[in-house]
């Protein structure tokens, strides 16, 4: 397959040109055909470009040119005689403008192709990144923000359960309108709805995350070592859910040691459980 050069492309361009003047293309069609042209890589894209056109006739007599030897491209049994003599236009010349030779000859004519629009640049307005804060469900402060992001998400803030692991969550509820069936909700800093529901248990009991005291918890989450024997232990994740008819917050904590326990606290911020490490 020919590759097509620069001077190739160049006089293809001039055919759309003469082309669009004589009013055979529209403006939308001119522009589309003439940037392919630009980055066409074969002649075959060159020819598929103008071989539905009429030859026009240009005018190669208001600047000096190079003689160029005429080439045939052959699509389907039609030839199509790209001109040549258009070496001295120079290839840098916008796409969306007809050489100074075409608008010339066509000038004194009365069936003048509609003229190009004006090009205005538009400055796109700047747009300042959305931030969104990261929440780490392992504090206080975190469970507070999850609770607000969830109640302006669903509105509703009854759920099955939940758990709580810092960089994400994830929590089972009721389908809308389909109580029959339980949805899973992960969160990353932004909540997400499974495609697939599963069966929902008869009777299942509902945890209201909106009952949950966040100052009463606070304790708890902050000095969790302390309520399970080992000192330097951290929370790994907090499971909330309904257990006998109570609703319970279970907050875990490890020294990555080995050292772990756990504490069972109600959503008003009152031990139930304690598991410490060691019982």
């Amino acid at each position: 397959m020919t590759r097509a050069r620069d001077l190739d492309r160049v006089e293809t361009c001039n055919v759309l040109d003469a082309a669009y003047a004589e009013g055979q293309l529209s403006a939308e069609d001119y522009f589309e055909r003439t940037e392919k042209a630009r980055s066409a890589k074969t002649m075959l894209e060159l020819a598929r470009l103008v071989n539905d056109l009429q030859v026009p006739k240009i005018d190669t007599t208001t600047a000096p040119r190079t003689s160029v030897t005429r080439k045939a491209v052959y699509i389907g049994g039609a030839a199509l005689i790209v001109v040549g003599a258009v070496a001295a236009v120079a290839w840098s010349r916008s796409p969306l403008t007809p050489s100074e030779d075409i608008t010339a000859s066509y000038a004194s004519t009365t069936s003048l192709a509609p003229p190009l629009p004006t090009t205005t640049l538009v400055l796109e307005p700047t747009v300042e990144p959305i931030l969104i804060a990261h929440i780490d469900t392992l504090t206080p402060e975190g469970i507070g923000a999850f609770i607000e992001r969830y109640r302006e998400e669903f509105g509703d803030m009854f759920i099955d359960d939940a758990s709580f692991h810092g960089d994400y969550s994830v929590v089972s509820r009721a389908v809308p309108d389909t109580p029959a069936l339980t949805e899973s909700i992960s969160f990353r800093d932004g909540f997400e709805r499974e495609a697939t529901s599963i069966p929902r248990r008869t009777g299942q009991p509902t945890f209201d995350l909106g009952s949950i005291q966040i100052d009463k918890l606070a304790p708890y989450m902050v000095n969790i070592g302390g309520y399970i024997n080992v000192p330097d232990a951290a929370i790994t994740h907090l499971i909330v859910d309904v257990n006998y008819g109570v609703p319970k917050i279970r907050i875990y904590g490890d020294n990555g040691l080995g050292h772990q326990g756990r504490i069972e606290v109600t959503p008003w911020g009152e031990i139930s459980r304690s598991y410490p490490y060691g019982s």
